[in-house]
């Protein structure tokens, strides 16, 4: 179903990362590929992103971007502007909403509720949200995960640990984007929720 290419090195200095999918998420029907008929999708970022996803690398996944300002959340997609919703937070800005702008954050989340598909975004590992957080904040780990949780449970945002790497967190995000706009068009256009006959 995907195209897995060679391994690729994102931080060459750390580790190396797969490469993400160079192709299509494929779509059948009939026993034939119907992926060219389905359109990618356009990316709404808000304009008070101050520090964007950049989805350019992600042409087989993201027809393109465009800045609008949005009811909620940083990240959204044209056409469903009313039903997905996404949410990013870097390390430092989650600690610092989750202790100092908590009241904000938590009604924000509730009308993040009311979509059909949001998501909270962190960029970062669980291991990152569970280590010291250093001089620069008195926040205690067990606060800022035990938050996330209580979100989680309360409004049914999942939160979705990504990575401090810029490079993977982005493509975390425009796969997600990609796969909800793609079940959402073929639902929306009388092809069912399935990407193959034969999945549930």
């Amino acid at each position: 179903m995907f195209d897995i290419p060679e391994f690729e090195t994102y931080h060459e200095e750390y580790v190396r990362y797969v490469a993400p999918p160079s192709g299509r998420l494929l779509v059948k029907r009939n026993g034939s590929s119907i992926t060219r008929k389905i359109p990618k999708p356009v990316v709404i970022i808000d304009t008070r992103e101050q520090y964007p996803f950049d989805f350019g690398r992600f042409q087989n996944w993201i027809a393109s971007e465009k800045r609008l300002k949005l009811n909620v959340g940083d990240y959204s997609i044209d056409g469903m502007e009313d039903l997905l919703t996404i949410e990013r937070k870097n390390l430092s800005d989650l600690i610092t909403t989750v202790m100092k702008q908590r009241t904000r954050f938590f009604k924000m989340c509730e009308k993040m509720s009311n979509y059909r598909w949001k998501a909270l975004f962190v960029e970062a590992s669980y291991e990152d949200i569970k280590s010291p957080y250093g001089y620069y904040t008195s926040a205690h780990p067990n606060a800022v995960s035990g938050t996330l949780d209580a979100l989680e449970a309360k409004f049914g945002i999942p939160v979705i640990y990504t990575s401090q790497y810029r490079e993977l967190a982005e493509e975390k995000a425009a796969s997600w984007l990609s796969k909800h706009f793609t079940y959402w068009h073929l639902e929306s256009n009388g092809f069912g929720r399935v990407l193959q006959e034969g999945d549930l």
